[in-house]
């Protein structure tokens, strides 16, 4: 259903150029051998959004076509500059690289992987379709390796779904992080303060409207990548971050999550559903990107943290401990028990809405993220005797863009 939310107020003379070159992030395809495929790749400059390079693959003798195979478009260093997945007519469609001299390579589990010769692009309007013939060589697979990584779980063309899918909002999600082209952003947070009320520290709710360059405050998506979306400022802060636009669509989300497609209540709503792969160790997300599959748009991102535990018990119970030890061992007894930490790891999270500012390009609108923290309970038992329950309890941060005001170089006719 599209979304009923009114538009921002926009100040400034103008929408903003629209030959601004927009950066996207590309797909790069990684193929597992337990047929788990990963897609990840830098991001490129396209002139025009819309324009695509099409081919089809024919097997080579017979014409055949070749579906589910890798066609992968390297640049001249080899760097990957976009991937996808032939069909099972043997075609596939990318975006259109910027001008230069590419090679096109083919990939599919269980045969040799081809290289093209070099072609050439010459403009940023779609050419037409590569017929490409590829040799067709079939390589014997140990049987290990069929059975080995099962971190994705989803057919060939579930992956298939959710890669069109998320490439066709990839344009929106990559515009998000044009907050940098404003002077500023009024907006309206309601977050958690620390205050001393009655003897001790207690969190309250404060709401204040400030101007700042960016609405969210979020790690770079390579940060994201290798720490994970948690980390320690110091004993007893932390600093949690949102799975916004840019992190979206950076490559390194999409080689350390599974993708797939979650039905809607309504027909034109599709859901992408992420999570994060079995390997990773540090605190990540999953969730669920609804998208207005008439309109093409990203609507809201619903998400919760993983692996929360581990990162409470590492980085803040020591420091909890210590706490305890030094200041109320008398009270409790020389042996003071902790018990593990209680915590219900789906009660936190949060949620993101998307809106389409004047130019065409997108922001998060607003977002509620619920983080957690680690406080201690002074429990007593008739059998136990005291102990200390750590305990995580839920602090709320959220916010609403109310105005966007236009950088002074868009001013200049940029």
């Amino acid at each position: 259903m599209r979304s009923t939310c009114p538009r921002f107020r926009y100040y400034g003379s103008g929408a903003p150029a629209d030959d601004r070159m927009i950066r996207y992030a590309g797909v790069r395809t990684a193929l597992a051998a337990s047929l788990a495929l990963a897609l990840l790749a830098p991001m490129v400059t396209v002139q025009e959004p819309g324009a695509r390079l099409t081919g089809i693959l024919l097997s080579e003798g017979d014409g055949a076509p070749v579906d589910g195979a890798v066609v992968s478009v390297d640049g001249p260093d080899g760097v990957v500059v976009w991937e996808t997945l032939s069909n099972s007519s043997g075609a596939f469609s990318l975006p259109l690289p910027p001008p230069g001299t590419y090679r096109v390579r083919v990939s599919r589990i269980g045969y040799e992987s081809w290289t093209s010769g070099p072609v050439r692009i010459d403009s940023a309007q779609a050419t037409g379709p590569l017929r490409l013939e590829v040799p067709v060589r079939a390589v014997p697979l140990p049987e290990l390796m069929v059975t080995e990584q099962t971190d994705c779980p989803t057919t060939p063309e579930e992956r298939r779904r959710a890669f069109e899918l998320y490439e066709s909002v990839l344009p929106a999600l990559v515009s998000m992080s044009a907050e940098e082209v404003f002077d500023s952003l009024v907006v309206r947070l309601d977050r958690p303060v620390r205050v001393w009320r009655r003897g001790s520290f207690r969190y309250v709710q404060d709401t204040v409207t400030v101007v700042v360059p960016k609405a969210l405050n979020n790690a770079a998506p390579t940060h994201l990548e290798a720490f994970g979306y948690a980390e320690a400022v110091n004993d007893s802060t932390t600093t949690f971050y949102a799975p916004d636009g840019e992190a979206l669509a950076s490559p390194g989300f999409l080689a350390t999550h599974c993708l797939s497609t979650t039905k809607a209540e309504d027909e034109v709503t599709a859901g992408l559903s992420f999570q994060p792969r079995l390997d990773r160790d540090v605190v990540d997300v999953q969730g669920v990107l609804w998208i207005d599959t008439v309109a093409v748009e990203p609507q809201k991102l619903e998400f919760r943290y993983t692996s929360l535990r581990p990162f409470l018990r590492r980085y803040l119970l020591p420091n909890l401990e210590s706490h305890v030890l030094s200041r109320r061992q008398e009270e409790l007894g020389r042996r003071v028990r902790f018990h593990a930490i209680e915590l219900i790891e789906s009660d936190y999270g949060g949620a993101l809405h998307f809106e389409r500012i004047e130019g065409g390009g997108w922001l998060v609108r607003e977002w509620r993220i619920v983080r957690p923290r680690l406080a201690i309970f002074f429990r007593s038992d008739v059998v136990l005797g005291a102990y200390v329950q750590p305990k995580a309890v839920p602090l709320t941060h959220s916010g609403r863009i109310l105005a966007i005001f236009r950088s002074q170089r868009d001013k200049g006719g940029r």
